[in-house]
């Protein structure tokens, strides 16, 4: 007599995953589009101070695409080193970028969400990156550019 497969054990069905991702990753925009609206609804001190809280949740948000571009990687046993490396350079650039203020610190971690997008696209292309996980990263990442361009258009003197 064997036992049913719990809960944890059990595969999700098809669709199932990416429709999780898909409503996580809307909730993960919240603090973005919510600093737009602060940004505007305020002067511009009060506006950096939303980029600012913004770019350490942006650098946070960078390593953890990095943690999630390894596990597909390891999971697939097909990534190339350069895959790997690829995707750990985002969180080399943000942590640095969370130890400056500026624009520096705004172009850094903007750059590397662009760099972990485009891991993922090459991902794609190499076999261990699926598609519907894609075109959420490029939904996410387009309305996530959005938004740090319009605070960062407010407070850098747009």
């Amino acid at each position: 007599m064997t036992a049913a497969p719990s809960a944890n054990t059990r595969p999700n069905k098809p669709g199932t995953a990416i429709s999780l991702a898909t409503g996580l990753g809307a909730l993960a925009l919240l603090p973005f589009v919510a600093g737009v609206y602060y940004a505007y609804a305020h002067d511009t001190d009060e506006a950096a101070r939303a980029m600012h809280w913004l770019l350490a949740y942006l650098a946070i948000i960078v390593s953890f695409i990095g943690g999630v571009q390894w596990g597909r990687m390891l999971a697939t046993k097909i990534a190339s080193p350069a895959d790997m490396v690829l995707g750990v350079v985002p969180a080399l650039i943000a942590w640095p970028a969370l130890l400056i203020s500026g624009p520096w610190a705004f172009a850094m971690l903007l750059g590397a969400l662009i760099i972990a997008w485009l891991a993922d696209e090459k991902g794609r292309r190499a076999g261990w990156q699926s598609g519907g996980f894609l075109q959420l990263r490029r939904v996410l990442t387009l309305v996530v550019l959005v938004c740090m361009l319009a605070i960062g258009w407010k407070v850098l003197g747009g």
